[in-house]
């Protein structure tokens, strides 16, 4: 059994954010989120960031704003399994592990370095992962800029990290994350979003300033009073097509 502490709890005490563009926004209003993507040129294709494939969702609405003019608010379905990854790993589990299998253990995919015969437990994957997870974005989140620069360089580092989302997804994860970070939670199933709320759709010439840093809205109800003034005609209809449908009283 997985402790509880390991899994992010009380959803509906959160709010989370989606930052994206609007044309993204009138596809989620549609069919919902997506993970896959098609194009008649590139094929198909994922969405991503940091954390690899997946939604990306915060608590923090401005990080969520600087990934899209259009700012959303999500929940996620009851039942949903994210692993907590801001918690630290636990160091006996990690020295057992390395007694084990060696320091490569913790440098390369475990899959690279186990024999075919081995298999992680829960909790020696719970504890891997989150070695892993801090020592690339805990470690210098906040504290040494420079150091969290210098860690880019070593794509090797980050390519292990991805490689534990098949791992997790086995033991039934649907994500993983901090929610106090910059990089959030990133959701592996598409299907454990609904969208609640558009909260705003900022102007192209007003976000292009938003992303050279020289305006900053101080809190978020001063997003949606900037959208209610300027938004185009499309968006605010959009807007109010899906607070109707989350309410249940309009059906997109």
């Amino acid at each position: 059994m997985i402790m509880d502490s390991d899994i992010l709890l009380n959803f509906e005490k959160h709010v989370f954010y989606h930052g994206t563009t609007f044309k993204a926004a009138e596809s989620i209003a549609q069919r919902g989120f997506c993970v896959w993507f098609k194009d008649d040129e590139m094929g198909r294709y994922a969405g991503g960031g940091n954390l690899g494939i997946g939604l990306y969702i915060t608590c923090n609405w401005k990080i969520a704003l600087l990934f899209g003019s259009t700012l959303l608010r999500v929940a996620i379905h009851p039942g949903t399994r994210l692993l907590n990854s801001a918690l630290p790993p636990d160091g006996k589990i990690i020295d057992s592990l390395q007694r084990e299998f060696g320091r490569e253990i913790l440098r390369k995919s475990p899959r690279k370095v186990l024999p075919k015969n081995k298999k992680l437990q829960l909790q020696e994957l719970i504890s891997l992962f989150r070695y892993h997870y801090y020592h690339i974005w805990e470690k210098y989140s906040g504290r040494d800029r420079n150091a969290y620069c210098r860690w880019k360089r070593h794509l090797d580092n980050l390519r292990v990290f991805r490689s534990f989302r098949s791992m997790l997804i086995q033991y039934g994860f649907h994500g993983y994350g901090n929610p106090g970070d910059d990089n959030g939670i990133v959701i592996f199933a598409e299907d454990r979003l609904v969208l609640k709320e558009i909260v705003a759709v900022i102007p192209f010439d007003y976000y292009s300033e938003l992303c050279k840093g020289d305006f900053q809205f101080r809190i978020i109800r001063e997003v949606g009073e900037y959208f209610q003034r300027h938004g185009t005609l499309r968006a605010k209809t959009l807007a109010k097509q899906v607070s109707e449908a989350a309410t249940g009283t309009l059906r997109i």
